[in-house]
């Protein structure tokens, strides 16, 4: 059976998760981050909050309420 294209709304996800944690172990192992790797930190995050915004922007489309619109 061949394999599904992978959606890449879900990579992205998934690089970004892995990123994410990679940080958290870094703090965990070697305290707070320096300024630079703070930064790249925030933008991450901020790539996330993205991510999530234009995923909820592309449900709304799908999504209908009991007035039949969202």
């Amino acid at each position: 059976m061949p394999a599904l294209p992978s959606d890449p709304a879900d990579e992205n996800w998934d690089q970004l998760l892995a990123h994410l944690r990679t940080i958290r172990q870094q703090v965990q192992e070697h305290g707070p981050l320096a300024d630079e790797q703070r930064a790249e930190a925030a933008d991450a995050f901020r790539h996330g909050l993205a991510l999530l915004a234009e995923q909820v922007d592309g449900a709304r489309g799908q999504l209908k309420g009991s007035g039949g619109r969202w």
